[in-house]
């Protein structure tokens, strides 16, 4: 059972993600063994004051580590688009919470997590599900999924481009394949909450997909369980996904 409360341990740390994330990572998290876990990117640490009252042996990191504001916990600066500044297979579990789709290369995170690591230990990642039924209308009416807004911001007086925050949407079947190619197994796929799943359009498009889902894959025992993972609860209606993998 998830409790759903949003609440950090430390008052003082926000946390940057959509509502319940950290809950349901914790969740996760309270179902492994306690061990040293590495948290990047940290935020202010709401989620490291959880962790580390879970028992974890924290180690932070943050591009801008001076937004860390957890007593007793101190935070490097890591750029994820880079190697990360710690040695190999010296990891029990990795937390990514909503980090991905800010990256440069999705591959480069995924190795680094890899790479640090212990055998059997577990990665924790989300990342705005673009394969929801909310996301897929979106592209459809819009020509972009939720949380990736046109993806270009502009500024009015120089008509210059800004950056913007959210440049790599990242689906569930690349980040599957990411995953399996970088030496992880995928145990669990979640959500922080559903949207819309009452509402009689969606209903009528979940069905629709399950239908024409089922009816191509039902010979190919492999692809059918890796379409019941695109045709669940999660995949057509959560906010944001959350994926738990083990490192083999």
């Amino acid at each position: 059972m998830i409790e759903r409360t949003n609440n950090p341990a430390d008052a003082r740390a926000q946390p940057d993600a959509a509502a319940y994330v950290h809950d349901v990572v914790l969740s996760l998290l309270r179902s492994e063994k306690a061990g040293c876990l590495l948290d990047v990117p940290a935020g202010e640490g709401a989620f490291a004051a959880h962790a580390k009252e879970l028992g974890c042996e924290v180690s932070c990191g943050d591009i801008v580590p001076e937004r860390f504001r957890v007593p007793g916990l101190t935070c490097d600066r890591v750029d994820l688009n880079q190697r990360w500044p710690y040695p190999s297979d010296t990891f029990d579990h990795v937390t990514s919470i909503e980090a991905i789709e800010h990256l440069e290369s999705p591959w480069h995170m995924i190795r680094e997590a890899a790479r640090v690591l212990r055998a059997g230990g577990t990665f924790f990642l989300t990342t705005p599900n673009i394969l929801s039924i909310k996301s897929r209308i979106s592209v459809l009416l819009y020509g972009y999924p939720n949380y990736f807004t046109a993806m270009v911001n502009h500024d009015p007086e120089t008509n210059r481009e800004l950056p913007v925050d959210h440049i790599n949407p990242v689906s569930f079947f690349e980040l599957r394949h990411i995953l399996v190619r970088s030496g992880f197994s995928i145990e669990r796929v979640e959500t922080n909450r559903c949207l819309k799943q009452r509402s009689l359009l969606y209903q009528l498009l979940r069905r629709l997909l399950h239908t024409r889902g089922r009816s191509q894959v039902l010979h190919d025992k492999a692809r059918a369980h890796v379409r019941e993972l695109a045709l669940s609860e999660p995949l057509l209606f959560g906010e944001i996904l959350i994926v738990q993998a083990r490192k083999l």
